[in-house]
């Protein structure tokens, strides 16, 4: 079954994408990467988030998305649940399958959708996941059946969680930051995604698309 192939990137495929003159180049040109830093770091200034402002949160990135975000339908008994998932997303922790459902279920029940308020709401411990990502990572024309789901995205940052502990990642990261000032602060599980998006953009594209206005269907 497709599902269960092993993704096709590599860590040796990961540093020839980070050094390739194209990857370099859209990040020198830099397009909405400014914006895409700014959403995290307004999240960051509040200790905590209550229900209204985890609302908001998930609106603030679907507002970047062409899908739109259908009403919240969480229960009131599951509201709780939910808040101390994005707590324990923002004090670093990685979340169990029952309550990255959970986030997957109040963003859209997309994990592409959860996966970037995950990153807005801790872009050290969590990275986006969408189609372009998907390609660069699975393999080339991946389906959203086989990308789209909570299995591929565990799978997907425990790789990166393992990548940003080699020295030569490390090294990398440090480069690509030094590409663009809004990048100064971009954490390494940050660049490593990053790359893998960018190496996706359309061919003879003049500038890359913005990964927050990417694929995100239900």
């Amino acid at each position: 079954m497709a599902a269960s192939k092993a993704p096709q990137l590599t860590r040796a495929g990961w540093l020839a994408l980070a050094q390739s003159a194209a990857v370099r180049d859209r990040i020198t040109e830099g397009d909405g990467l400014a914006d895409v830093q700014a959403i995290p770091r307004v999240l960051a200034r509040r200790s905590s988030l209550d229900w209204d402002e985890a609302v908001a949160a998930v609106h603030m990135v679907y507002g970047w998305m062409p899908t739109k975000l259908r009403t919240i339908q969480t229960p009131a008994a599951e509201r709780e649940h939910l808040l101390a998932a994005l707590a324990a997303v923002r004090r670093g922790e990685l979340l169990d399958d029952a309550q990255l459902g959970l986030v997957e279920c109040f963003a859209n029940r997309s994990i592409v959708g959860a996966s970037k308020l995950l990153y807005a709401l801790n872009p050290v411990t969590y990275a986006i996941w969408d189609s372009r990502v998907a390609n660069a990572f699975l393999w080339s024309s991946v389906s959203r059946e086989t990308y789209a789901t909570r299995a591929r995205y565990v799978e997907y940052l425990a790789t990166l969680h393992e990548w940003v502990t080699d020295d030569e990642i490390i090294r990398q990261c440090s480069e690509l930051r030094a590409l663009h000032p809004a990048l100064v602060d971009a954490s390494d599980l940050r660049m490593v995604e990053l790359v893998m998006f960018l190496s996706k953009a359309a061919d003879g594209a003049k500038h890359a698309p913005n990964e927050w206005a990417d694929e995100c269907t239900e």
